[in-house]
């Protein structure tokens, strides 16, 4: 990919103090424009991270980090940058960006265009704040408007593969699927290492429920690259969805066959397409390598869960538990898998451990006064409800405050 322009007009003020080498921040901030240029917001927002320690007073640096939050759902990390950014009390339009950013995460899309549009004011060609925009109208659904910033985007930077593939998007959500190829063909041109074009307008007739065209598509993708298992996976669930069993069952043998050295990649596709029994094999393969994972070690829970395997489900989440003994949520799901056995006292037990490290975790209510009625304690049953009922309607004062920003207001008086 090429270097995108970066913005314009009205520079970020220079910091006044940056820790460590000016070249290594720099070279990290052209890995992370690069990343996030790609829609690679993990791989971004880590990078972005690095720089905001090298130079904490990087405005357009704490906005980028703040909407690569935002996008991968991380609250915790977006509140952590969108503090630091207001620290600086300045009305800055990076600042109005990560106070946009804030609002789209909450949902509060009328204030979020607000605010996107003041920021934009100031900076008008800047790239950045742009597909904030854009990915503010995505999230509204507003296939038009999101095109038309992504068309200025691209009139700014016609290299910009996430303004491409996001206009691409677009199109399709508003039925110019032919329009939406071309814009992802231009995008694989760009960068040879993005999504296939046919597997990407795949998956948009397949998020409509055409799965006869989709089908059309994800094979093209794997003649054209048939080294890439996604659109195997694609094809073999549109069989299935259109009735096509013989020809699902053909594509299942191809997946064996082809990719029987990547367990890592396969198990994730087996999990999202919910085969669970085809999952467990390569989890435990990989827990052989990694005995003390504890994502592996859920991941194996779940899928020991899903195909009725209680026994195993128990045992494999009390290795996780042992790993990461203050994991309120562990405790959750060690309590509904008591539950679903039938032990009470146990999912009793286990549920009350989960509120004692999180008086928040809500699903370890709902066990509990499930596991309490089950046992006879309607009492205590009742008086969890009512303890449930204080923390829900505590989460949502807590939200409202945020989607209205009066937690921003409560904060600076």
């Amino acid at each position: 990919m090429s270097n995108a322009p970066q913005p314009q007009s009205e520079p970020v003020p220079p910091p006044k103090k940056e820790n460590g080498s000016p070249g290594i921040a720099q070279e990290l901030l052209k890995e992370a424009l690069d990343a996030f240029y790609r829609a690679d917001d993990e791989t971004a927002l880590e990078l972005l991270l690095g720089v905001l320690e090298l130079n904490p007073e990087n405005l357009r640096i704490h906005y980028l980090a703040a909407l690569c939050a935002a996008i991968m759902t991380d609250e915790e990390t977006l509140d952590d940058v969108y503090h630091q950014a207001r620290k600086t009390k300045t009305r800055h339009p990076y600042i109005v960006g990560c106070e946009a950013v804030r609002a789209l995460f909450f949902a509060n899309f009328e204030r979020a265009e607000h605010l996107f549009n003041l920021a934009l004011r100031s900076l008008p060609d800047d790239i950045d704040l742009n597909l904030g925009l854009g990915i503010l109208y995505e999230q509204m659904g507003a296939e038009e408007k999101s095109a038309a910033v992504y068309l200025r985007v691209l009139e700014l930077a016609p290299d910009n593969i996430r303004a491409r593939i996001s206009l691409g998007i677009s199109y399709a959500l508003s039925g110019e699927y032919v329009n939406a190829l071309a814009q992802y063909q231009y995008a694989k041109q760009l960068d040879p290492t993005v999504e296939n074009p046919h597997q990407h307008l795949g998956r948009d007739y397949y998020a409509e429920g055409m799965f006869d065209e989709a089908a059309n598509e994800f094979a093209r993708a794997i003649a054209e690259e048939p080294e890439q298992p996604a659109a195997y996976f694609y094809l073999m669930d549109c069989y299935k969805r259109l009735g096509m069993v013989d020809d699902a069952i053909d594509v299942y043998e191809t997946i064996r066959r082809r990719f029987p050295q990547q367990p890592e990649i396969i198990s994730r596709f087996y999990e999202h397409f919910r085969m669970f029994a085809e999952v467990i094999p390569l989890l435990e393969q990989l827990l052989k390598k990694n005995p003390r994972d504890v994502e592996l070690l859920v991941r194996l829970t779940t899928a020991y869960r899903e195909i009725g395997r209680l026994n195993d489900a128990i045992t494999t989440l009390q290795r996780a538990i042992a790993e990461e003994p203050e994991g309120a949520a562990l405790w959750t799901l060690l309590a509904e898998l008591y539950y679903a056995r039938g032990e009470y006292t146990q999912a009793v037990a286990a549920a009350q451990r989960a509120l004692q490290l999180d008086r928040t975790e809500e699903a370890a209510y709902t066990v509990l006064a499930d596991a309490l009625l089950f046992l006879g304690r309607i009492e205590e049953a009742e008086k969890t409800e009512r303890q449930m009922n204080i923390i829900r309607d505590e989460a949502w004062r807590r939200y409202q405050q945020k989607f209205s920003g009066q937690d921003e207001v409560d904060e600076a008086e």
